[in-house]
């Protein structure tokens, strides 16, 4: 038994009350999985708006706090320029000295007039700074920042004064400086000067704004961490450079000046990288911050974890407490159920006259009434059918033909009358529920599977065929196979119906055999009397040695053939047997008059299981090849090989061969032709063990007869 059938029959046997169990169980399932669902769906609703507003304040808020230091700064910056210049012009006035050469420009005494907090640089043509009181910075190339190179550029092929803003030096201990710039007379350097101090690190301690970020970050639960940085890549707070991949993204914010968000599932985390523009064309730097936000998703995801524990222990008692009421519920609804299956099952096991007791319940009340008129009609139906089936029984077990039924999914026999067990000698007794490999060998087995396997696939065709059967002495069953439907037009059973036919068959092949003999005797007396004729005019004594040779050996064919004729009679003609296809065709060469036809073959150790006239069907071949190859014929040759699991007899002669069109007319029962003839009848012996016929030469070159001998009916030795 398979595992579907297996629970559709444990899903048959579940009571009433497991029924209405399952059915509350699934109700209350439904409501909590309903109830569970869309407070879960609005509960991660609300979370998320949340999370959207708070993320959307603090961003604002973060924004706000670093254009407001933005704003602190520019004002401190705008009351140092005054200072700048006049420390600019004291260098350009050094460069003149030195006569634009900044070789010769004594750069410490102009930084000690300046101060000690100022720094200078000499900026070539190039980017580079070739000259500068600050070391660490010397041969800073600024071609590495493009954008900040051309502004460089620019300043070189202008006149004037050029302040900075307050940034973090990009070389050294990345101290924060305000920076100005002066292009020379000749446009050939840039005088660039830094200034530093205590004050700086004052005026940033005070307008700090990581304070006021990390009180807006404390306001938002979602947020875990947050960075600065400034347009080169590195923290604002520090000037550390974070990892490559963050360096990655840093690039792109700033190349498309737009927020950047990267999603990290596996730790429920979300980046988000916002560019607050603080640009001003005016100045070289570029004072814009990157700022990264990194919100958690966690806390979502463990009070919604929580929501739905809450629901899975109320769905459990709610489940709990349904069970209990479904209890006590199906025990009062189920118990005239239970009495009404008591009485049925009195019923099914054969008491047709037995009662459903009476119920109080007006819808049992018409069970009870339906249920007594259907088994008063089944039992006048049962009566009814009980005695059509005595009647069919008897009328099939007692037909003078073989019956058989069996099932078309298993192959089991459920039926077998009595003239099949005569028939197949094999009693019903020991063929009834069991399988044709139960029974037979496997190789019959495997034939009649492969029948039945047809009948499957094509369930509309009804198949007959002639078989020779096992019996005592052996003969020949005329079998009919009809499959059997039900009404949806699908094969439950397969009929076969057999019949003896042996003496039929004795008639057949006695008739064709008496007239191949008498045609092939009536031609060699023509041979005679032809000679006879012509001996007439016969003079010399070698044409009358000629003469009597010819009619001898006519004489001698017709001798061999009633030979041949009388021990096939005495041998029979009923079944098939294994023959050896040499010996065979050796016996058809001696019924052939004189010749000078060669003749090869190349059949030695090969037998074949076909019917008793083999041998004719030899015979007739080599006589239509010295019919329609005339005194031209020179060569005949039979030869054999396998082919995969068949063999193939090749039969050829030199004659002229068969015209493509006449290649299957040939074996037609209405051919009439002079050269060739009986080669419907080679067909017909050669299939009654399954063995086919087919002619495959060339007009002009020649006969090929391909006899094609399938496996099981042929063995070499």
């Amino acid at each position: 038994m398979t595992m579907g059938n297996s629970g559709k029959q444990d899903l048959q046997r579940r009571t009433f009350s497991q029924y209405i169990l399952i059915c509350m169980v699934v109700l209350v399932l439904c409501v909590v999985g309903f109830l569970t669902a869309s407070d879960y769906i609005y509960t991660k609703n609300n979370f998320d708006r949340e999370q959207h507003l708070l993320q959307v304040q603090t961003e604002q808020n973060a924004e706000q706090a670093i254009r407001l230091k933005d704003a602190l700064w520019n004002t401190y910056d705008a009351s140092l320029n005054q200072q700048m210049r006049q420390g600019l012009s004291l260098v350009l006035t050094e460069y003149e000295r030195a006569g634009s050469d900044p070789s010769r420009m004594d750069l410490g005494s102009v930084k000690q007039r300046i101060g000690e907090d100022f720094d200078i640089y000499i900026i070539s043509e190039e980017g580079v700074i070739v000259y500068t009181t600050y070391t660490p910075e010397l041969g800073m190339d600024f071609r590495t920042l493009p954008s900040f190179y051309q502004y460089l550029t620019k300043i070189r092929n202008s006149e004037g004064f050029f302040p900075d803003r307050v940034v973090n030096e990009l070389m050294g201990e990345g101290k924060f400086r305000k920076y100005a710039y002066q292009p020379t007379p000749d446009h050939r350097y840039i005088l660039e000067l830094g200034l530093t101090g205590q004050t700086f690190d004052g005026v940033n301690e005070k307008v700090l704004v990581n304070d006021n970020i990390d009180s807006i970050v404390a306001l938002n639960p979602y947020l875990e961490e947050y960075r600065i940085f400034n347009t080169l890549g590195r923290q604002s707070e520090d000037n550390a450079l974070p990892d490559p991949s963050v360096q990655e993204v840093i690039k792109e914010v700033i190349t498309t000046r737009s927020t950047v968000v990267i999603a990290d599932p596996a730790n429920a985390i979300k980046r988000r990288y916002l560019y607050i523009d603080l640009e001003d064309e005016t100045y070289g730097s570029n004072p814009s911050r990157i700022v990264e936000l990194t919100y958690s998703e966690k806390l979502i995801q463990e009070s919604l974890n929580q929501l739905l524990l809450f629901h899975l222990l109320t769905g459990a008692a709610a489940i709990l407490m349904g069970c209990i009421i479904a209890f006590f519920l199906t025990r009062w609804i189920t118990r005239p159920v239970q009495e009404i299956v008591s009485d049925i099952e009195i019923i099914s096991q054969g008491n047709l006259d037995h009662r459903i007791r009476p119920t109080e319940n007006v819808e049992f009340t018409l069970l009870e009434t339906s249920i007594n008129t259907m088994v008063d009609s089944l039992r006048h139906a049962l009566r009814k059918m009980q005695d059509d089936e005595i009647f069919k029984k008897e009328m099939i077990d007692q037909l003078p033909v073989g019956v058989f039924i069996k099932r078309a999914d298993t192959g089991e026999y459920i039926f077998w009358n009595r003239t099949s067990e005569k028939m197949f000698a094999i009693p019903a007794a020991a063929i009834i529920g069991k399988t044709d490999r139960d029974v037979f060998s496997a190789a019959v087995a495997s034939e009649i599977e492969g029948e039945d396997l047809q009948i499957i696939r094509n369930p509309h065709e009804v198949k007959s065929k002639i078989e020779d059967s096992h019996l005592h002495g052996g003969g020949v069953l005329h079998m009919i196979l009809v499959p059997i439907l039900d009404s949806n037009e699908k094969l439950q059973f397969i009929l076969g119906i057999c019949e003896d036919v042996s003496h039929e068959n004795i008639n057949l092949k006695m008739d064709l055999l008496f007239s191949l003999t008498r045609h092939d005797i009536l031609d060699n007396l023509s041979v005679i009397m032809n000679h006879l004729e012509r001996a007439q005019l016969i003079n010399t004594h070698d044409e009358m040695q000629t003469f009597f040779a010819k009619t001898l050996g006519s004489i001698s064919s017709i001798r061999n053939q009633i030979s041949a004729m009388r021990a096939l009679q005495d041998t029979g003609l009923v079944s098939p047997a294994w023959q050896p296809v040499q010996d065979v065709l050796d016996g058809a060469l001696a019924l052939l008059p004189r010749h000078h036809v060669t003749i090869e073959q190349d059949l030695e150790g090969i037998e074949i299981f076909a019917d008793p006239l083999l041998p004719r069907v030899f015979s007739m071949l080599l006589e239509n090849s010295f019919k329609s190859g005339g005194p031209s014929l020179s060569f005949i040759c039979v030869s054999a090989h396998v082919s995969g699991d068949t063999l193939h007899i090749i039969y050829q002669d030199d004659s002229m061969g068969v015209p493509e069109a006449d290649k299957e007319a040939i074996f037609d029962v209405a051919y009439n032709a002079t050269t060739l003839r009986g080669l419907f009848l080679i067909r017909e012996l050669l299939g009654y063990t399954g063995i086919t016929l087919r002619e495959m030469g060339v007009y002009g070159k020649g006969t090929i007869f391909d006899i094609e001998v399938p496996a099981g009916r042929f063995r070499v030795l």
